[in-house]
């Protein structure tokens, strides 16, 4: 009898799930749900990517704006007479430096293009020549691998011919909108959502919601500060060598910062490129290390200053940010990521009880 049981108590045992396959088991169906939730939510964002543009974009510039607009409003003007001086008095600010610079450096882009395109002959040729040894063929094969990425990159927001221009009109226009309407009633939003919002939730939330806006004003000002400080850096490199287009090169700096690794990358390789078809490999060297040493100091001094430790990500999601907002969003996809991933990171600390022990401490690296 007892033999009998202890047999039935064996086979139970055998039958019995490890504890370890059920935790795995359980993430995989966590993993499986959450990949579900965030690909058709995906889905749903990309097919409305005009929208979701925008307003990310308007939040952006309202968070640059918002201390003149409070400056005013705590001074007893309007809202709506606040928002919109402020609004007009940086069109005329912005307009003012374009047609400044606009007469100044328009046609010597049309150069900068010629430049880069004999220096894209230049390295055909030294690919065909050099050590390399690749035939044309191979090269356009790679050339029309190269173009295609680029396509499917900027694919969801350059369409080309009428359908662009209507969407960046349509993207403009509702940015302008959703800036006026942050501005004007964002407080009064926010006091109304606090007093919905139960006791013990509100003081939280209203940290997190400060500390986000905080960052994205933070991200806008010290983007324009580092690139400024690239441009007139890299640009005084470039005169002092005699390379020609300095302006326009240090145009192409000072927003190539917007876009992190890849639009410094990008717009330094110009710089070298052009410093090679014009003074030959000295001088492309000698800016390739301008523009090194530049970086070097952007990263290692002029990023903590500005930025301290509120918007500080690892390089390697930085990378991985920049490259899934621009297949998803194209260029604008490619700005929005970073400043994103670094504001839900300063408002996770802020609203998390243990800030050190939490999951983005990975993420700062």
């Amino acid at each position: 009898m007892s033999r009998t049981a202890g047999s039935d108590g064996l086979k139970d045992r055998a039958w019995e799930v490890p504890s370890r396959l059920k935790q795995l088991g359980t993430a995989a169906w966590l993993l499986v749900g959450i990949g579900v939730v965030t690909y058709f939510g995906f889905q749903a964002l990309r097919r409305v990517s005009v929208v979701v543009i925008a307003c990310v974009v308007a939040l952006f510039v309202a968070a640059v704006l918002w201390p003149l607009v409070r400056f005013l409003q705590d001074r007893s003007w309007p809202p709506a007479l606040a928002a919109l001086t402020v609004m007009i008095g940086a069109f005329l600010v912005l307009g003012g430096i374009l047609a400044a610079l606009v007469p100044a450096i328009g046609p010597a882009f049309g150069t900068l293009g010629d430049d880069a395109q004999a220096a894209a002959e230049s390295f055909r040729d030294w690919l065909v020549a050099g050590p390399l040894g690749l035939t044309d063929t191979q090269i356009d094969d790679y050339w029309e691998t190269i173009t295609e990425g680029a396509s499917e990159f900027g694919s969801s927001w350059l369409l080309g011919g009428a359908t662009a221009a209507i969407e960046v009109i349509t993207g403009f226009f509702l940015m302008v909108i959703v800036v006026f309407f942050v501005l004007k009633d964002g407080r009064q939003l926010i006091n109304r959502l606090m007093r919905r919002l139960p006791e013990e939730y509100a003081g939280r939330t209203r940290a997190g919601i400060t500390t986000g806006w905080q960052s994205l004003a933070l991200y806008m000002r010290g983007l324009a500060v580092v690139g400024a400080f690239d441009a007139v850096l890299i640009g005084l490199g470039l005169w002092i060598v005699g390379v020609p287009l300095v302006i326009p090169l240090a145009v192409l700096v000072f927003f190539g910062a917007f876009i992190p690794l890849v639009g410094a990358f990008v717009s330094g390789l110009l710089a070298v490129a052009i410093a090679f078809v014009n003074g030959g490999l000295v001088d492309a060297a000698i800016i390739l290390a301008v523009v090194v040493v530049v970086q070097q100091i952007e990263g290692d001094v002029i990023y903590p200053i500005v930025f301290g430790q509120t918007l500080r990500v690892h390089p390697l999601l930085v990378l991985l940010g920049v490259a899934v907002g621009g297949l998803a969003f194209g260029l604008f996809g490619a700005f929005i990521a970073v400043p994103l991933m670094g504001t839900v990171l300063a408002i996770h600390e802020e609203i998390t009880d243990e800030p050190e022990d939490s999951i983005t401490e990975l993420a700062r690296g």
